[in-house]
Parts: structure tokens; C-alpha cells; sequence
């Protein structure tokens, strides 16, 4: 009887056995061409936006049945498949995306086995693509100030603090030599020196910019602005007063005719003062140089507007060889002279007011550039015969 009812429990066993494969089949008649088997992607996908392109990175799959990954933009409609040249992770897959609208874009990422298998999605939305909408907003640095040492012939550049995601700027110019000059300013740069510039010549400059900091591309401002070095304040560490036949002293009552180019201006003794004389008279200065002269700046006595001029001329020559006249300032045939001796008339300045505030003129277009200048005063406020001034400046185009 148990050997009876051993064989009657192993019968069942059996029997459940055969029942359990059975619905193993039934699974497997489910799935007609077998098993599905996922070829790995690492998920850990990052992304640097570009000029209408984008570059995707991931490691690559160290799974072995990788043999491609393909990458879907615009809603699948656009893809790109590369085959995978290694299953190192320590290598990084790069997929530069090209041809891209601005504006966002999601990207979807599979990888393949050799037959056909794909990978679960990897998805990366709404990233960001610039291009020309971006570019036209921007703008050149703006510059701040420019300084020019006539004497070394260097042009100083002070620029202003630049816009978020400025990059750098380009500057071009023409050289002594007449060659075209390329210099490239970092972004942390914000003043820059150019030793060799032409002269009468501009400067150009365009400059870049990153959107974020992490972009593939730089973006050019699309036109280049330009920087002439015009209207140039003369140094006047070089003037000097020279005595030609004729001239006034302008060293009277204890004031000193350095003073009108001593940068203090204002009221006595900081000022030139003529004693006794007649009008008109004239004062000849060296101004150390040759110069385009373009503008002319005086100002009076400040405490006394009395014997301020407010009627003269300014005249100018390059070389002093032979420009002597020998006629007083208030002699009819005085002009005539000094035309004749090779002085130029720079400009006849003439003022409504006291004499005493800035009082700033351009000078005569076609001038020819001079060196030596000679002011001669013709009538002061006061009709006295005397005159002074506090501070006198020209301007040249270098």
C-alpha cells in the first residue's frame, strides 16, 4: 500500500510538470520572434547649443551588440546615424547636430544592435539653438575714451564694460607701413595701445560673443564699427614762447606768459598780462611740432574780464626761417606782410561776451599744418590797450 501511494504522488508530480510547461509555450506563442534584447545607451546625455547646430554627448555604450546610435530631431521628420566606434565609456560619443532652425529643440537618442534592435529613448527637450535673431542684437563694445601721445604716436583705448557674453573684439588698421594690422582684444582686456597706426587712417573693430559660456560657436557682430583719431588735444609740454620783432612781453605786472598754456587758467597772476603798447599787438609761440591744427580754445581772465580780448587773429606757419615781419602789429601793411612772409590766417575770432568763459572755434578748413603761431590782438573789452588771457588750446588731427 505506501509503494502504492509513492507511485500515485510522483504521477501527480509528473502531471504538474507537464501542466507547467504547457503555459511556458502558451507565454512563448506570444512572442513570435522570440525574446527582445535592448542594446544599452548611458542616459547621461549633455548638450552645448551652436550657430544654428547643436553637439549631443553621451559615453559610449560599453555593451558589446552596439553597432549604431541614431538621433531624431524635428518631431522624428530629421535624424542622423553614426556607427559606434568604440564600447570604451571612458570615450565620448559626439553628435554634431547641423542645419538647426533657431529656437528649441527636443532630441531623441537610440542606440542599435546588429539586428535591428533599439534601445529605450533617451530624450533631451527644449534645448536651446541661436542664430541670426540672436546675432542681430548684438553690438560692439562701446569705448569709453581715447587717448593719443603725439610725441610716441601711440593711440590709447579705453573701452567701456561690455555686454553679457561678450567674447572679445577684433581691431583693424593700416600700419606705418601701410599694411593691413589684425589685433584680437581678450574679453578681460579693457584698455589696449596701438604703437604704429597711420596717420589720417581709422580703426575698425567688431566684436564676438558667446551666448552662454559653454557655446560651440562665437557670434560676430554683424558691421563693424570705426574710430578716427580726429580733434586730438595738443600737448602742450613742448610750447614755448619765442621772440620775434615786434612781439609783446606779456610778462607785465608780475604775471608770467607761460601761464596761458599751464592747464590752471582762471584769474591773475595765472594769466598773460601786456603792459603799455598799442593795438594791435601780437605774441609768437612754438608749439614743439608740426600739426594739423582743426580747433582753437581761449579763455580770458576770469577775475577781471577788463582787458580781455574779444576781437583777434590767429595765425600759423611751419617754418620760422624768413617769417620775421618787421612792421608793428599796428601798422595797415602788417597782413600783407606776413602773408607775404608765408603766415597763414588760421582764423579771425571774434566774441560777444566778457571774454572770460571758454570760448572754443574750429579753424579754417584747408589750412596747411603749422608749427610756430602768432595771435595778434585787435580789440579788448574795455578798448584798453593793454591784454590778457589765462589759457589758450588747439586741437589737431594726428
Amino acid at each position: 500500500m505506501k509503494k502504492i501511494k509513492e507511485l500515485k504522488l510522483l504521477s501527480v508530480a509528473i502531471l504538474l510538470v507537464i501542466a507547467g510547461c504547457n503555459k511556458w509555450d502558451d507565454y512563448h506563442s506570444f512572442i513570435p520572434d522570440g525574446e527582445k534584447i535592448y542594446p544599452g545607451i548611458d542616459t547621461a546625455v549633455s548638450y552645448r547649443t551652436g550657430n544654428s547646430r547643436a553637439l549631443l554627448m553621451w559615453p559610449a555604450s560599453p555593451d558589446q551588440r552596439v553597432k549604431k546610435y541614431l538621433v531624431y530631431w524635428n518631431n522624428k521628420a530629421d535624424s542622423l546615424a553614426f556607427t559606434a566606434t568604440t564600447h570604451n565609456p571612458k570615450d565620448t560619443i559626439k553628435a554634431f547636430i547641423e542645419g538647426l532652425e533657431e529656437g528649441f529643440h527636443t532630441f531623441v537618442i537610440h542606440s542599435f544592435d546588429g539586428n535591428g534592435n533599439k534601445s529605450a529613448a533617451v530624450e533631451k527637450n527644449n534645448l536651446r539653438v541661436y542664430g541670426l535673431n540672436y546675432q542681430k542684437s548684438l553690438s560692439n563694445r562701446t569705448i569709453n575714451q581715447v587717448r593719443y601721445n603725439g610725441q610716441a604716436k601711440e593711440v590709447s583705448i579705453d573701452w567701456n564694460t561690455p555686454d553679457n557674453g561678450y567674447f572679445g573684439t577684433e581691431l583693424t588698421y593700416k600700419n606705418t607701413s601701410d599694411a593691413v594690422m589684425k589685433v584680437k582684444m581678450k574679453a578681460d582686456v579693457s584698455t589696449i595701445t596701438i604703437k604704429d597706426l597711420k596717420s589720417g587712417t581709422k580703426i575698425y573693430y567688431q566684436s564676438y560673443y558667446k551666448p552662454v559660456p559653454l557655446a560651440i560657436d562665437s557670434f560676430v557682430v554683424l558691421s563693424k564699427d570705426s574710430l578716427s583719431i580726429q580733434n586730438v588735444s595738443l600737448d602742450k609740454s613742448l610750447w614755448k614762447k619765442i621772440n620775434l620783432p615786434n612781439d609783446v612781453a606779456g610778462d607785465g605786472y608780475g604775471s608770467n606768459f607761460a601761464s596761458i598754456w599751464d592747464g590752471q587758467g582762471g584769474g591773475y597772476p595765472n594769466i598773460y598780462h601786456t603792459q603799455g603798447g598799442d593795438l594791435p599787438h601780437h605774441f609768437t609761440i612754438d608749439l614743439g611740432d608740426v600739426y594739423q591744427l582743426t580747433a582753437f580754445e581761449e579763455i580770458g581772465r576770469t577775475d577781471c574780464a577788463c582787458h580781455n580780448p574779444v576781437k583777434f587773429e590767429v595765425w600759423g606757419i611751419a617754418d620760422i626761417a624768413n617769417a620775421a615781419t618787421t612792421l608793428p602789429g599796428n601798422d595797415s601793411g602788417w597782413k600783407d606782410q606776413s602773408l607775404a612772409k608765408g603766415w597763414t590766417l588760421l582764423k579771425e575770432v571774434e566774441r560777444a561776451d566778457d571774454g572770460k568763459a571758454p570760448f572754443k572755434v574750429s579753424l579754417s578748413d584747408g589750412i596747411p599744418p603749422v608749427r610756430y603761431i602768432r595771435i595778434r590782438v585787435i580789440k579788448t573789452l574795455d578798448n584798453s590797450v593793454e591784454s590778457h588771457m589765462s589759457e589758450i588750446s588747439f586741437w589737431y588731427n594726428p
